[in-house]
């Protein structure tokens, strides 16, 4: 059976996306792809309006250029006090150039006269073939900003946001730690849940 290819340019990403479904089938990262290949093969442009279009147009362009099945996400941070914002403007809220930390910041401002701190993580996972099928799975997260920034670990909004239930966020957390119950991971689980389903998939490319 031919690898899945772990569709992501974010290094951290692809580590923990290759974690999340070892022991179905082997991963195989786009650098090291790319790498043993000797080709270099663009970022596409997300242009869905939701996550579940922009995870799925990734996974499509990659599997279209590699042949192989391709494995992608869209994840996103929503504030109910922020009218849903940043969703699926995650990765480029407040514009191009902005650093992940600053991102952070930027939302930490605007939540200063918000009294509800509220928020959730959704993620989609995107399985596609060359042929253009797909199969989707999502996960939830929910949690509450924190008021300042807090751990090292983790991408994205991770300093910023607590689970419900922890004391800690989850840049706070170690990788197990995180990937015990991250919204990446609850995508994952119902990914592996399905593993009849993914393995026929996966056999009839």
């Amino acid at each position: 059976m031919k690898p899945i290819l772990i569709a992501t340019k974010n290094p951290r990403k692809a580590v923990e996306l290759a974690a999340l479904t070892a022991g179905l089938a082997e991963a195989l990262a786009l650098a090291d792809w790319e790498a043993r290949n000797g080709r270099f093969i663009p970022e596409p442009e997300e242009t869905g309006r939701t996550l579940a279009a922009n995870a799925l147009l990734k996974a499509r362009a990659y599997a279209q250029a590699t042949g192989l099945v391709a494995l992608a996400d869209d994840s996103g941070l929503a504030v109910p006090a922020l009218g849903g914002a940043p969703g699926v403007y995650s990765a480029r809220f407040g514009g191009p150039g902005l650093s992940d930390g600053e991102r952070g910041r930027l939302i930490l401002r605007l939540m200063r006269a918000r009294r509800s701190r509220r928020a959730f993580f959704i993620t989609v996972l995107a399985l596609v073939r060359p042929d253009g099928r797909h199969l989707l799975w999502r996960g939830r997260l929910e949690g509450r900003l924190t008021r300042a920034p807090a751990g090292y670990n983790g991408f994205g909004y991770d300093p910023i946001f607590r689970p419900r239930g922890s004391a800690l966020t989850l840049a706070q957390m170690s990788p197990a730690q995180k990937n015990a119950l991250s919204h990446r991971a609850r995508a994952a689980r119902a990914f592996l849940a399905d593993e009849t389903l993914v393995l026929a998939f996966l056999s009839a490319e």
